[in-house]
């Protein structure tokens, strides 16, 4: 077998690009945040996009499964007016969690809760969805009345948001 002098060269190129490229797509992972008042532990399924804002998904101390959209940077603030929104895939736009309540919102940070576990069950089609879509996009107001958007990838979303809820743990639709 012959190998051309250039031919290596290309398929180092090629091989970097493809690295380059699925390096790009931000993977879902299990992360643990540490309360510093008391040192409570708390496992939280994590994705950063490539623009730098974040995603978590976690089950609080009452058993509450909450979503977390956070800005990239605390020079940007959230308008104190109105709740970002979010639409997974083709489906409705939302801005508030489970039972209509509103959205809890800080300067770079909102908060959702998308279901509360009873009984070692959890039936939430928006937990569902966030689990076996495939896309979403928050678009959001700054305090500077900027218009924004925003998305993340939910590959790996169910696998990481699984393994936070514990084995435990049965969801529904």
């Amino acid at each position: 077998m012959k190998i051309l002098p250039n031919s290596f060269s290309t398929i180092s190129f090629v091989s970097i690009l493809l690295l380059l490229s699925f390096s790009s797509v931000a993977e879902w992972e299990v992360i643990t945040h540490t309360n510093t008042n008391n040192e409570t532990q708390t496992q939280v399924a994590f994705n950063e996009n490539k623009s730098g804002y974040t995603l978590e998904i976690y089950k609080d101390s009452v058993e509450a499964i909450r979503l977390r959209f956070s800005l990239k940077t605390k020079f940007d603030v959230f308008s104190k007016e109105i709740c970002p929104s979010y639409q997974i895939d083709t489906n409705m736009i939302v801005n508030r969690s489970i039972n209509e309540a509103p959205c809890l919102t800080d300067k770079v940070w909102s908060e959702y809760i998308l279901a509360y576990v009873n009984n070692s069950n959890v039936t939430s089609s928006k937990l569902d969805a966030f689990m076996n879509g495939s896309k979403v996009i928050f678009r959001f107001m700054l305090e500077n009345g900027s218009y924004m958007e925003t998305e993340f990838s939910l590959d790996g979303s169910k696998r990481a948001t699984l393994s936070v809820l514990g084995d435990n743990i049965t969801t529904n639709p």
